[in-house]
């Protein structure tokens, strides 16, 4: 489950926190991890396990709202983002595709003209006086 500090877990099992403290924490009723800045974290597990189910505060719903708001403001835009990209990207397809034959058709316009530019006339014989030089 997540961990909450000592305040947040004082607020959702609806005491206050040093009673909190003095009450659970310190007789060992409730028990306290350390996150990595060393700050006292309290697993929400631990609060029901004591408390029973977690009280919600109005401030918290709040919260809560106000973030899945966010979210879902935040998700329509994202796909919209992705949307525009997506379709971007079709064209971009498109027009390699274009490209692709474009440059099969130059090549062998290309290789056309080298043939006709081709010397194809016949080797004309030696001059008898280049026979012994």
């Amino acid at each position: 489950m997540a961990k909450v500090s000592v305040t947040e877990a004082a607020r959702l099992a609806g005491v206050g926190r040093q009673q909190l403290y003095r009450g659970y924490i310190s007789t060992g009723k409730i028990s306290v991890d350390r996150d990595h800045q060393g700050r006292p974290m309290i697993d929400t597990a631990e609060i029901i396990r004591v408390f029973g189910v977690l009280q919600a505060t109005s401030e918290t719903t709040q919260n809560v709202q106000e973030e899945t708001i966010d979210k879902c403001l935040l998700n329509s835009e994202l796909q919209a983002y992705i949307e525009t990209r997506e379709e971007i990207i079709e064209t971009l397809k498109e027009q390699l595709s274009e490209a692709k034959e474009r440059e099969v058709w130059l090549r062998q316009q290309l290789e056309r003209a080298q043939a006709v530019l081709t010397d194809q006339r016949a080797p004309s014989p030696r001059p008898w006086w280049r026979f012994w030089g």
